[in-house]
């Protein structure tokens, strides 16, 4: 079971961000709108720890197979969703790489996911990381992190 509650006035969720870089080429979702991406990732179950829903979710959405290779940090989001839903959530994010680099010619870019009976269309992109401002990746404060490969981090970021 997701980790996500909603009550009448408040969304929680609590994600998990993969950070899969290859040929210097960050790997992007669509969301929604031609203008926006996000990192793939999803919901952590309940009773599985952060590193776990990473790797699962990221099989489910791409259908490869990826190990972690470090936690990166935490951002915890408040923000009004694009259904106008005022949301918090809380996102780990982890570097990954893929356990076999052979099996990305055969990744298709456009996947449909059965998540629990929802379908979902991932429309996946490489950004090249020179570029990787020229994108709106949300939530943008991660552009640096990913850019710079900084310890450790942590950001709280909240709408006024």
């Amino acid at each position: 079971m997701d980790i996500k509650i909603k009550t009448d006035d408040l969304k929680f969720k609590f994600r998990v961000s993969a950070v899969f870089i290859h040929d210097c080429k960050l790997l992007v979702d669509k969301y929604r709108t031609e203008e926006s991406y996000c990192l793939p990732g999803g919901y952590v179950n309940l009773g599985e720890t952060s590193s776990e829903g990473m790797i699962r979710e990221i099989k489910e959405e791409t259908n490869l197979d990826f190990k972690v290779v470090k936690f990166m940090g935490i951002i915890e989001n408040f923000f009004t969703n694009f259904d106008k839903d005022k949301t918090h959530e809380i996102d780990f994010y982890y570097k990954v790489e893929l356990n076999e680099v052979a099996d990305l010619k055969n990744f298709d870019l456009n996947r449909i996911e059965n998540d629990n009976g929802f379908i979902i269309h991932h429309h996946f992109k490489w950004i090249e990381l020179s570029k990787l401002n020229e994108f709106n990746l949300l939530p943008n404060s991660i552009k640096e992190n990913i850019l710079n490969d900084k310890d450790i981090f942590h950001y709280v970021i909240k709408e006024d």
